[in-house]
């Protein structure tokens, strides 16, 4: 057998380093398939012993960066090792990071700086919910896990804090209002419960659908009807009720739907099914803000991506807990990177924005806000990545 050439050896580490980049390098270690690092480490240590017979200073170069990256992969695999079986907190630990992460999104994206009388109680709760159960679980946690900062603890209790106070501005603003006016918070509130079934519901797999935020939804839009009937306001309201019932109607008829298409589904097929919405909004990203002029995007778009595709994330967890789909847990961590790259680009297109009506205020002789920071003014192009999909 001929011996192994410089040029060979190279190639092949080259693509093994591509793979552990792609697979490993830097994702969450509770998430990793401990099976596919194990066999590149194998064929690492094998390409290894053949660049050790390579003479010469070149060869020894050569050996070098290979043993390197083999000691890189094993010593990866210990960490992944040791965050799957002596330290699952590990795991929870990331989740709990993640919903902190969408819940303070979600309030830039829908609550501050907005109109307290267009918000929507609904989600606030929903945010206010997911807190409650981070902060708590991470204080605990923080005594024995130093990847749990105190510092960042003690900041974000008092922002639950803030977020708790400003339910209770809204509520009291809506009580002290009059009636015709309190029956228009309640239809906004309403329009922002439409807008959600719209992202999540309307035109998707069914199995893909939450039962519980439908569940929810359903809730806010019986509760917002009994209140307009309540508030006694005549004919005023009678086209604004009839709309409330038929999608009220609708939705109920679609929840059995749902619940079944979710209760029948394999594994398999949920694994695809959730790949397939997230490449659609892969493909909306990517055609309408990737290399774009910042100033000239949709925020409402965007922030739509954010929020089904932040569910379909959720929902890729979820189903990664209670299935051994392999391609579900590759998805995962990938959907979850891009959920904050999404996040990233929303404020930078927020600030551009923000700064052109500064701008144009200041031109037109009115006061406007100060700028803060200088945000990036050329776009960021964001390469497309496609899910794998099993055959």
């Amino acid at each position: 057998m001929a011996k192994a050439t410089i040029q060979y050896v190279q190639t092949q580490s080259d693509k093994l380093h591509g793979r552990w980049t792609r697979e490993f390098a830097g994702k969450p270690r509770h998430t990793r398939d401990l099976g596919e690092l194990e066999r590149l480490i194998e064929k690492t240590a094998v390409l290894a012993k053949k660049a050790k017979g390579i003479p010469g200073e070149k060869g020894d170069a050569v050996e070098k960066v290979v043993l390197e990256r083999l000691k890189l992969y094993r010593d990866e695999r210990d960490s992944i090792a040791e965050a799957q079986y002596d330290r699952p907190e590990v795991g929870e630990i990331h989740q709990l990071g993640i919903a902190v992460d969408r819940a303070m999104a979600t309030w830039r994206r829908h609550f501050a700086g907005r109109d307290r009388r267009t918000r929507d109680l609904v989600r606030l709760d929903d945010l206010l919910a997911s807190l409650g159960r981070a902060v708590p679980r991470l204080t605990e946690l923080a005594e024995t896990h130093p990847e749990v900062k105190k510092e960042n603890l003690e900041s974000l209790a008092g922002q639950l804090e803030v977020f708790k106070d400003e339910r209770d501005e809204i509520v009291k603003l809506r009580k002290a209002a009059e009636p015709a006016t309190r029956a228009a918070m309640l239809l906004a509130e309403a329009q922002s419960t439409l807008d959600r079934y719209r992202v999540h519901f309307a035109g998707q797999p069914r199995a893909t659908c939450s039962l519980a935020l439908l569940d929810r939804l359903l809730g806010a839009l019986r509760a917002t009807k009994a209140q307009i009937i309540e508030l006694d306001l005549g004919d005023s309201q009678t086209e604004n009720l009839n709309v409330l019932t038929q999608h009220i109607t609708a939705w109920e008829t679609e929840r059995p739907l749902i619940a079944k298409a979710r209760e029948e589904i394999q594994a398999r097929d949920l694994t695809n099914q959730l790949g397939l919405v997230a490449n659609k909004l892969f493909q909306i990203y990517q055609q309408q803000f990737a290399g774009q002029d910042r100033a000239t995007r949709n925020l409402q778009l965007l922030s739509d991506v954010c929020d089904r595709l932040g569910d379909v994330s959720d929902q890729m967890a979820a189903h990664d807990l209670t299935s051994a789909e392999k391609i579900n847990r590759k998805n995962t961590p990938l959907v979850e990177d891009r959920v904050r790259r999404y996040e990233t680009e929303w404020i930078e297109i927020a600030k551009v924005k923000a700064q052109i009506a500064e701008q144009q205020a200041r031109q037109a002789g009115q006061p406007g806000q100060p700028a803060k920071g200088q945000p990036p003014t050329r776009p960021i192009p964001m390469p497309g990545i496609t899910i794998a999909e099993k055959k």
